[in-house]
């Protein structure tokens, strides 16, 4: 039993268990607290195949050092430590798994789970997860965030944010992890080509307006074609411009209005879980 009351030892042992029936995650590490699972003493010293989550995180972050809004013990932080590879592999690992999840928990509601590129589960344009690619040495850690029993979200998340329970579903958060270990070990086994087209299946920012975050300033205009490896076309008003995954980022999607070429809107170490 956790300082908390709760039965870690419990979470423990059914996670462990459920290592036996996959190939590429073989240890679950169970936290009672923690600021953020990818920042955990336990995550740093990891080896690959281990699984690192909480009963409770207070202090997640995303993208280029931004916040997650954590809602205590109503979500799911879990932090995969795996053999380092290419960033841009890693995120669509991680932005399929969690899609595939979400969708494998809703899947008796009529919620259409999409991908907003690079690597964000989104729900009738609201983000229901979010993914977080660290490299370290020869390892990496693919952090995956899911919105799970929260009915309601404050300030400007209530308009771009959602959670299974908001769209119908009540799985426990058990639940939630088993199948997020499940569709990890399967994306992770996965050849390129599986992914690209698992991830296009569910591209929810092809044919859309956005505005883009970029090193040399903002960029908007619609999103002609996507590799999700590599990065996209966008349309803009001077003409088609390809956009690189690794330093962009989408700073506001179905924009309509112009922004201005001198606008201080970077990606310069300025998203998660």
């Amino acid at each position: 039993m956790s300082a908390s009351g709760v039965d870690i030892d419990s979470w423990r042992w059914r996670l462990n268990h459920a290592c036996a029936a996959l190939g590429s995650i073989k240890r679950v590490v169970v936290l009672d607290e923690t600021p953020s699972t990818q920042d955990a003493p336990e995550t740093r010293a990891a080896e690959a195949g281990t699984l690192v989550t909480a009963w409770r995180q207070t202090a997640g972050r995303g993208r280029f050092g931004r916040q997650w809004a954590d809602t205590g013990t109503e979500g799911v932080a879990a932090s995969f430590v795996v053999e380092a590879q290419s960033s841009e592999r890693l995120a669509v690992i991680g932005a399929v798994a969690a899609a595939e999840a979400c969708a494998s928990l809703l899947e008796a509601l009529p919620a259409e789970v999409g991908i907003k590129w690079p690597n964000d589960t989104v729900v009738a344009g609201r983000k229901l997860a979010g993914v977080l690619i660290e490299r370290r040495g020869d390892l990496a850690v693919v952090g995956i965030g899911i919105n799970v029993a929260q009915r309601a979200f404050e300030g400007e998340l209530a308009a771009r944010a959602t959670s299974l329970a908001i769209l119908g579903t009540s799985p426990n958060r058990m639940d939630v992890l088993l199948e997020l270990m499940r569709s990890v070990d399967a994306a992770l086994d996965a050849s390129d080509a599986h992914l690209v087209a698992a991830f296009a299946r569910r591209d929810a920012l092809r044919g859309t307006r956005a505005l883009f975050a970029t090193p040399e300033g903002p960029v908007e205009g619609e999103v002609v074609s996507l590799e999700p490896m590599r990065g996209l076309v966008v349309r803009t008003d001077s003409g088609e411009r390809f956009l690189p995954a690794l330093t962009t980022s989408v700073a506001e999607w179905g924009v309509s209005r112009r922004v201005s070429p001198e606008s201080p809107l970077k990606t310069a170490d300025s998203e998660r879980r």
